[in-house]
């Protein structure tokens, strides 16, 4: 069925049409003698104002349909009952033609059925069909039949045709429109650079981007109905909650967690989900749109740890001025002391001394931290210093029992300052004797990664550094061990970023701790 606004001209149309036609006849009774119709064009001028009432009374268009479309078939059967022949039987057809015009197919049926009664009347009860008339009479009616039929056909659609006309220009518009905007999304979910994947109410996924493709490693064949392990299993039942409240209709916006590629590689996301409703409010899909953060949050830590390094430094400089100078008169007062022959308590002079080299040790770690780093830079070569730092070391590796393995076949020239860069190599060795209880190796090895860098690495086979610990270990004074100061590693961490690299600490707890540091290679 058509629009309200379709009806309410074609009803505005057939009443005027009707009107007309009524008044028409009522003169036509006044230029042809022979016409005997009396009372059908009265009825048909007084229910002719009547309809135009109704409709200025914003009747239901429906109810409105129906009156008119009676009210011509009540005129026609007022008209048979005065005519002189049974031609005019075929006025009946009128308002059959406009009960189609209307698109509608009960007010058809009605009038079929009550237009069969009136056939019924006419015919059967009232004998209409021994009627006889002139042979102008049976032209005239049939030329009048013709022109009614002709005008309600032809005004109807030189009404119409305009507004049809706009209709479909409006309809081609929309159309346009609606294949637009579904290009234009298309085009920004296969352009966009965050992944985006849409999944149905059993979590099977319905659509992806290529973002969603490079970032996770499954291909849309690949991703395409089925439910994909997109989070680590230890977070499942956290991520299955998630899913349910979305399907209830909640979102999350700007979400940070760890998903996991299809290698099994975890990174760190960014994820807005939301549900998608259909035109009854109903949640019939859901969407994420996440983005690798991974190098954000590497970012942040590296700015973190260099607040760290720029606040120890600072403490650095006030520890390392109001301590030294009373500790350095301390230390003489307690070698008079120790040296004295009557002095009765040696030992204890001598404990003290030994905590006050061990001070001394923290207060020159401080300095490192607190004076700029690579003042006087030359180019050195990295195998001589660790060759250098491996002949120190050596009684006490030898002591331990601990072999070392060293894997390097060419030398490497790189820029910067040699003395800082052995106290890099005696920390981390110092670190990987002191994590091993019994005898052990140390694999020290030397190669390039690329043409502008190198990598030094340490691996050694001792206890390992736990989970918890890993996370910890460039926190200033975070130490596992009872004399460690907790610097060194943020010492060594400064210099090798001073010299435009990265150290990094990987371990497994009872398999060992591996150290590698990036340079750049002259």
């Amino acid at each position: 069925m058509e629009s309200n606004l379709t009806n309410r001209k074609r009803n505005q149309l057939f009443i005027h049409l009707y009107g007309f036609s009524s008044i028409l006849h009522f003169l036509l009774n006044q230029w042809v003698e022979m016409n005997s119709a009396v009372i059908s064009p009265f009825f048909g001028i007084a229910s002719y104002l009547v309809l135009l009432v109704l409709f200025s009374s914003n009747l239901k268009e429906r109810l409105l349909q129906f009156a008119i479309l009676f009210a011509m078939n009540l005129y026609v059967f007022i008209l048979n009952f005065e005519s002189l022949s049974s031609v005019t039987l075929v006025f009946f057809v009128v308002p059959i033609i406009a009960a189609a015009l209307y698109n509608d197919t009960k007010p058809i049926v009605l009038l079929a059925l009550v237009t069969s009664f009136e056939f019924f009347l006419l015919l059967l009860v009232f004998d209409r069909f021994s009627a006889s008339a002139p042979l102008p009479y049976i032209q005239l009616s049939i030329i009048v039949f013709f022109v009614a039929v002709l005008s309600i056909t032809l005004l109807h659609s030189i009404y119409f045709s305009r507004y049809w006309k706009q209709l479909e220009m409006k309809n081609v518009s929309m159309e346009m429109a609606l294949m637009s905007k579904e290009g234009y999304l298309q085009l920004f979910f296969e352009t966009a650079k965050d992944a985006i994947a849409v999944f149905d109410s059993n979590n099977k996924i319905i659509a992806v981007n290529p973002a969603f493709e490079e970032l996770y490693g499954w291909t849309s064949e690949e991703s395409i109905g089925k439910t994909l392990p997109l989070y680590p299993q230890d977070m499942k039942e956290a991520v299955e909650m998630r899913t349910l409240e979305v399907q209830q209709g909640k979102s999350y916006s700007l979400l940070e967690t760890v998903d996991v590629r299809k290698d099994g590689s975890r990174f760190h996301a960014q994820i807005t989900l939301s549900p998608i409703f259909d035109q009854s409010e109903k949640v019939i899909a859901t969407s994420i749109i996440s983005r690798d953060i991974s190098y954000q949050k590497e970012s942040e830590k590296l700015i973190l740890q260099s607040e760290k390094l720029k606040l120890a430094g600072e403490i650095a400089a006030g520890v390392a001025h109001e301590i030294r100078n009373p500790m350095t008169v301390i230390s003489g007062f307690v070698q008079m002391m120790h040296h004295d022959p009557d002095h009765r308590f040696p030992e204890y002079t001598a404990l003290i001394q030994s905590e006050m080299e061990r001070i001394n040790l923290i207060i020159s770690e401080f300095l490192v931290l607190a004076k700029p780093q690579a003042s006087s830079l030359k180019k050195f070569s990295i195998q001589s210093a660790l060759d250098d730092i491996l002949l120190l070391f050596g009684p006490e590796l030898n002591m331990h029992g601990i072999n070392i393995k060293k894997e390097w076949q060419e030398d490497f020239q790189v820029n910067g300052e040699e003395h800082h860069m052995k106290q890099v190599f005696i920390n981390l060795l110092k670190n990987a004797i002191e994590s091993m209880d019994e005898p052990g190796e140390i694999r020290i090895r030397l190669k390039a990664e690329s043409d502008s860098m190198l990598s030094i690495s340490f691996n050694d086979s001792g206890d390992g550094i736990s989970e918890k610990d890993l996370g910890e270990i460039f926190q200033p004074f975070y130490t596992t061990k009872a004399t460690g100061t907790g610097l060194g590693l943020l010492i060594s961490q400064k210099i090798i970023q001073e010299h435009k690299g990265a150290l990094t600490i990987s371990s497994k707890l009872g398999v060992g701790t591996v150290a590698t540091i990036l340079l750049p290679v002259e």
